[in-house]
């Protein structure tokens, strides 16, 4: 019973640091091209693009210049509207603002995965990512399993 145990738990590290691998690629593939290394490794995400190997980070810096070729057009588009985009915090790093905004969604009441990816328009994935290192660091807080748990501010806090 005790390997039984063991082995769910060894599954469920690997499971949470591919997803934090995940998370962190996500963050190198939609960086700014002007973003210093060094900006990048001090950010919340630092921790885990550490972890990241050579291959990994070229991977998503590959990803990276795709999506960059492909945003021309949106970019046109977000420079006129900067007057609206800086209200909305459009300044500020992804990560920031995902943050921000899951802060935001739980403030009033605990939210599931899928009820929070909803409402900031993220992927599941990804938000795993941010929630895992959300409640590591004491950001947040869970209650309930499975597909019950719902994700709220700390009691403290």
């Amino acid at each position: 019973m005790t390997e039984i145990a063991q082995l769910f738990e060894s599954a469920l590290r690997q499971n949470r640091a591919t997803l934090l691998r995940k998370a962190a690629i996500n963050t190198v593939a939609r960086m700014p091209a002007t973003t210093k290394l060094s900006e990048l490794l001090s950010s919340e995400a630092g921790a885990s693009i550490r972890q990241l190997s050579i291959s990994e980070l070229r991977e998503a810096l590959a990803a990276l210049v795709p999506a960059r070729a492909a945003r021309p057009a949106a970019a046109a588009a977000t420079t006129t509207s900067e007057g609206e985009g800086a209200a909305n915090g459009a300044g500020e790093a992804r990560e920031v603002q995902v943050y921000k905004q899951i802060l935001t969604a739980i403030e009033d009441e605990p939210l599931t995965i899928g009820q929070l990816a909803k409402r900031i328009d993220c992927d599941i994935a990804e938000l795993r990512g941010y929630l895992a290192w959300m409640k590591k660091m004491g950001k947040i807080d869970s209650s309930g399993r499975a597909r019950a748990t719902r994700y709220h501010k700390p009691a403290g806090a």
